[in-house]
């Protein structure tokens, strides 16, 4: 053990544990919203008999809410800081999840994806500033990248999780762990220290940055391809 903590704080330096739990914050958001990926539109399709579009609006509603989120939860980080901010992020996750044991019903659906791209968008938005705070400048590139596997692995193991799940308790377990997973994700972010100090005092800037418009545009434009699949 000693010998991978070493490692680790070779690859990414002395505050090792803390990026580890922002990571694993994350993950488990990510883990969640990839168990419900391959469910919700079983869901929809054979439990509500709804039609293919039906399936599409109810599955991609999350990103809606993760568009508009994601630039106010930036905000919000600045101001009121990045772990306060990831745990209100995870927290509605949780909502999200609890909500999807409501009776059945397709804005029902809706709502629940709706609240959990505010969510995830909020978490991922906050711990990215999170991860930037506490990386070295010379470290920063590769934290940054290291932090983006937490989403990918969650996206890539959550769907065989949420099969498991279903075929082990049906759809009340993957609603039961689309629940906790963000549960857990919150309590780990309560323990984690802040890498600065939240700036309530700073004046505010735009919601969006001139800056950040091209970058935004392009990271967009390369996901197109991946959305539309």
């Amino acid at each position: 053990m000693r010998a991978i903590a070493t490692r680790l704080e070779g690859l990414l330096g002395p505050g090792w544990q803390s990026f580890a739990g922002i990571f694993l914050v994350t993950n488990l958001g990510l883990l969640a919203v990839g168990a419900t990926l391959p469910v919700i539109p079983r869901f929809v399709s054979e439990e509500l008999n709804g039609s293919d579009l039906e399936v599409a609006v109810v599955t991609g509603a999350f990103a809606l809410t993760g568009i508009i989120c994601r630039p106010l939860a930036g905000a919000a980080a600045d101001r009121r800081g990045r772990r306060v901010t990831v745990i209100a992020g995870a927290s509605l996750a949780v909502i999200a999840g609890a909500l999807l044991f409501l009776p059945a019903s397709i804005p029902g659906l809706i709502l629940s994806r709706l609240v959990l791209g505010a969510g995830e968008g909020t978490v991922f938005t906050a711990g990215s500033a999170w991860v930037v705070d506490m990386a070295p400048e010379e470290r920063r590139g590769r934290m940054i990248g290291f932090y983006g596997l937490a989403i990918w692995t969650g996206l890539a193991l959550g769907p065989p999780v949420g099969e498991l799940l279903l075929r082990a308790g049906g759809y009340n377990l993957v609603w039961a762990f689309a629940a906790v997973a963000p549960a857990l994700a919150a309590l780990v972010a309560s323990r984690l220290p802040e890498a600065v100090a939240p700036g309530d005092g700073e004046p505010r800037g735009p919601i969006i940055s001139r800056e950040a418009a091209g970058p935004g545009a392009t990271f967009s434009l390369g996901v197109w391809g991946f959305a539309s699949v």
